[in-house]
């Protein structure tokens, strides 16, 4: 049985321009409805597709390294946020993205929020694989101290079906997309 997503996160699209064209190929179908967030350079880009059938996305906004739905799902009527990041790598730049980042979550008080995409940042060492397995303590800390103060609950999903492969596009079997 094939399931399809809902709601669609990609991060590092790398892409500038965005049409209908381009997310009907990657989603299949014209019931969808998406926003993006270009990249900047050769680096970057966010892109949110979701299903119309399904969810009715009210707004989107976004800001440097987040791209943001507002909605309901329409069977329930269960309003829910979604923001979509791709962090930098660099630890400044980080830090001034869980900070606005926190002020985001106490503005949108009971909203059910998640945050989906590539935070470039672990919690633990014991997450990190690849790279050598370096981890600066310090991004650690920060991030940790940005998941403790905004009460965010890091969900514990592992495995390559929910990480980083360094396998092509092409070659991947069995893909979940959650």
């Amino acid at each position: 049985m094939i399931k399809k997503p809902v709601v669609l996160c990609l991060q590092e699209s790398k892409l500038n321009v965005v049409d209908d064209l381009l997310i009907k190929a990657i989603w299949g179908s014209a019931s969808l409805g998406f926003s993006f967030q270009p990249s900047m350079g050769a680096s970057g880009g966010l892109l949110t597709v979701w299903d119309r059938n399904v969810v009715e996305v009210w707004s989107t906004t976004s800001f440097p390294h987040v791209l943001v739905i507002r909605g309901q799902v329409l069977q329930t009527g269960q309003e829910f946020v979604i923001a979509n990041i791709y962090a930098s790598c660099d630890t400044a730049t980080k830090q001034v993205l869980w900070d606005h980042l926190q002020l985001f979550v106490l503005n949108n008080g009971e909203a059910k929020l998640s945050f989906c995409g590539d935070l470039n940042s672990v919690p633990f060492s014991e997450e990190r694989r690849g790279m050598g397995s370096f981890i600066r303590q310090h991004d650690s800390d920060i991030f940790n101290k940005f998941i403790d103060e905004s009460s965010l609950i890091d969900l514990p999903i592992f495995g390559r079906l929910f990480t980083w492969c360094n396998t092509p596009f092409s070659q991947q079997r069995n893909i979940q997309i959650i």
